[in-house]
């Protein structure tokens, strides 16, 4: 933690690269210069006596010995020569301004290099980054435009992309005049991770909200803890990725590599870890406003009440609280009259209200909204219209009033928002008057009202700290366990195992003749099913390898053959698996997908054919507890069928949900032992589930088999 201190509050910095001409170099020292940085500031370059009124000097090593931090801004190469220079100087931190360190498979003996520094101990923000600003302490060692005055307040940000970041930090802290503790592009992070800021932030007690925006995580699972912390401590942690749609896609031959990517496995992650993800950039921004000013009250509701000054604005508002998913509150009887009483009579008392024009006209019939919602019992989030633009507006600056009156006298939870986020200048006025009384100020209806939907997510992580629900340690073991490396995965070989560990699947045997077939049709006693067995065999049903509903001798000889036959004419040579029919209500699918840095997580959808088709799945990380595994299939879109809609025989979902239960054990039991593992149909009875397939990805990178069973 010490060498984070160096880097983000150091007693010295030397800038390497900084000349008398303009260049990244130079534009750190005039940002140190012009933030009001008060440590030392030192220059380094042979040509230079001084660098903007600073000591130059030839090389880091005839620096003073009180730099601790190095900021370097010259090519890679060069880089990597300094920055060697700087740890045999014992220089605890440096800011790696340059490219060329691995991006786009160029630099990676470069890349090497830094990272052999970060093992040695050094702290090293980037490379290929802006810099960063510790605002309280003036240091700007950064090498973009800045806008004066730096305002410090709660918020911290880091983010991989520095220009994404610096669209957060400047426009929050100027125009809308939020206050930043720091500001980090952090690159690469070849050093330094997004983790690594998370843990120090936490600890700074005057930081409540904590924003991210990632390509990739290096160390997700320090979060687990960073996250309890934070809640214990009700910090906000807000993070949003870039690339969620295709980049770092786990693609594997299964169908859980296929649907529960590392988007996907993501965000189970961060749910499970209680960091909110935001997913579009603009309703970020406005996340980040929202929870650095709005009151952090653990009793406020979970829906919204709208106020709007037209029958339009209201309906707009309507169609961007349902696109964003959060809930219209359902005002009490009494309330309704009360707004009733106050509106003219060709008002809107339904949520959201319109208070029509005669707001404007009418100074006091505003507030009487608002004294009527307030007494409400539900406790409901307050969003009110407002327009910041343009500048001098009397009215909205009555608005801003008569809102910041409310939340201040009853303590409730009051956001104001404006429809539009473009247009002039904010009015300054309307900002502090709103954001003295802790209301926010959010721009653009449907940023405002998908960054609302975060406000009782973010109270319900608060209110679960001090529960034990975070991802259990991987890879602990169980009776579940298949133990040591298996020469070969297949139905057979893992069956029993899942079996032993509570997952219900079908008996079967293996058949490598027609008489063979014939003994085992003889043995179940009833119609089976007959599936080509060979390794890498997948997709049977598109290549004519499954024949079900064999009944008799002929049948099944028929059958065998011919799936036998289609599989060589494909490339497998091997028999037939003969599993009993199983009858049931619907088809479910699940599935494990063991990801290298978030751990295993569960996929769950409807199966059969469509399950790559359709994507209506849900995954979460193991270990699942009944509640979250019954959440899971209610969450996926096709749930009704399984509830018994439109007539349909109801599925026992509880058996369901403990099948699920009992494959996210398997899962932790097994962490490190296969890649992905599919159960896929899962036939769901009326009472009772069975699992009829299975298909596993073996671990192994150049693994080139995967023995699966998956009748499609």
């Amino acid at each position: 933690m010490e060498a984070m201190r160096s880097l983000l509050d150091p007693k010295a910095v030397a800038v390497v690269g900084a000349s008398q001409r303009r260049g990244r170099g130079t534009n750190v020292i005039a940002n140190l210069r012009d933030c009001g940085f008060a440590g030392e500031v030192f220059a380094v370059n042979p040509r230079y006596q001084d660098v903007l009124g600073y000591k130059c000097f030839p090389t880091v090593s005839d620096l003073p010995p009180s730099v601790d931090c190095l900021v370097v801004a010259v090519a890679a190469d060069a880089a990597c020569d300094v920055l060697d220079e700087a740890h045999a100087r014992g220089i605890p931190a440096a800011i790696v301004l340059a490219a060329g360190f691995g991006e786009g498979g160029h630099g990676d003996s470069r890349a090497a290099r830094l990272r052999s520094l970060a093992d040695q101990g050094m702290c090293m923000c980037g490379p290929n980054c802006f810099g960063l600003i510790s605002v309280k302490v003036g240091f700007a060692a950064y090498s973009g435009p800045l806008s004066r005055p730096l305002r410090a307040g709660p918020v911290a940000l880091v983010s991989q992309s520095g220009g994404l970041g610096a669209n957060v930090f400047a426009p929050l802290m100027t125009d809308r005049e939020l206050g930043f503790s720091h500001f980090v592009s952090c690159g690469n992070q070849i050093g330094t991770t997004v983790e690594d800021y998370v843990e120090y932030f936490i600890d700074d007690p005057d930081i409540t909200v904590i924003a991210a925006v990632i390509e990739q995580l290096k160390n997700p699972r320090k979060l687990i803890h960073l996250a309890r912390t934070a809640h214990a401590r009700r910090k906000s942690l807000v993070l949003f990725q870039v690339g969620r749609s295709a980049a770092g896609q786990i693609m594997v031959q299964s169908h859980t590599g296929a649907l529960a990517g590392n988007a996907e496995i993501l965000a189970a992650f961060l749910r499970r870890c209680g960091i909110v993800q935001v997913a579009r950039y603009d309703e970020f921004v406005e996340t980040v406003e929202l929870f650095a000013i709005a009151p952090r009250d653990e009793t406020v509701g979970s829906e919204l009440v709208v106020i709007s000054g037209s029958g339009g604005g209201a309906a707009i508002a309507a169609d961007a609280l349902h696109d964003a998913g959060a809930s219209l509150a359902s005002l009490h009887p009494a309330t309704k009259e009360r707004i009733a009483s106050v509106l003219p009579e060709f008002g809107s008392i339904t949520n959201p209200i319109d208070g029509t024009g005669a707001i404007y006209d009418d100074p006091s019939l505003l507030p009487k909204i608002f004294d009527a919602i307030l007494t409400d019992p539900a406790r409901p989030i307050i969003a009110a219209s407002v327009a910041a633009k343009p500048v001098g507006n009397e009215t909205m600056r009555r608005f801003a009033r008569t809102f910041a009156d409310a939340a201040r006298t009853s303590g409730r939870t009051v956001v104001a928002y404006q429809y539009s986020p473009l247009g002039g200048p904010l009015d300054s006025e309307i900002i502090k008057t709103l954001h003295g009384a802790q209301v926010p100020l959010l721009l653009g209806i449907s940023n405002a009202m998908g960054a609302l939907k975060h406000l009782p997510l973010r109270r319900a992580y608060w209110a679960r700290a001090a529960k034990a629900d975070a991802p259990e340690q991987v890879g602990s073991g169980s009776d579940a366990c298949l133990g040591g490396d298996l020469p070969r995965w297949d139905f057979l070989t893992a069956r029993p195992v899942l079996v032993a560990g509570g997952v219900p699947v079908v008996d079967a045997a293996l058949a490598y003749s027609e008489d063979e077939a014939v003994a085992v049709l003889r043995r179940f006693g009833t119609a089976v099913a007959v599936k080509a067995e060979a390794p890498g065999l997948l997709h049977k049903s598109d290549l004519g390898c499954v024949r079900l509903g064999c009944t008799d001798e002929q049948e099944i000889r028929d059958a065998y053959a011919a799936v036998v036959r289609n599989a060589r004419n494909a490339g497998f040579e091997g028999g037939a698996l003969i599993q009993p029919m199983i009858k049931g209500v619907a088809e479910a699918y699940a599935g494990i997908i063991d990801d290298p840095l978030f751990g295993p997580a569960i996929c769950f959808g409807l199966g059969g054919v469509f399950v790559e088709i359709l994507h209506d799945t849900v995954t979460e990380m193991a270990p699942l507890t009944r509640d979250s595994a019954l959440e899971m299939i209610h969450r996926i879109k096709a749930a009704p069928l399984l509830e018994g809609a439109r007539g349909r025989d109801r599925a026992d979902v509880e058996a369901l949900a403990a099948l699920l239960v009992a494959l996210g054990k398997f899962a932790i039991a097994n962490t490190g032992r296969f890649r992905a593992l599919d159960l896929n149909p899962i036939i769901v009875g009326r009472a009772g589930v069975v699992a009829v397939d299975i298909a596993i990805e073996p671990i192994m990178a150049d693994a080139p088999e995967v023995i699966a069973n998956a009748a499609e």
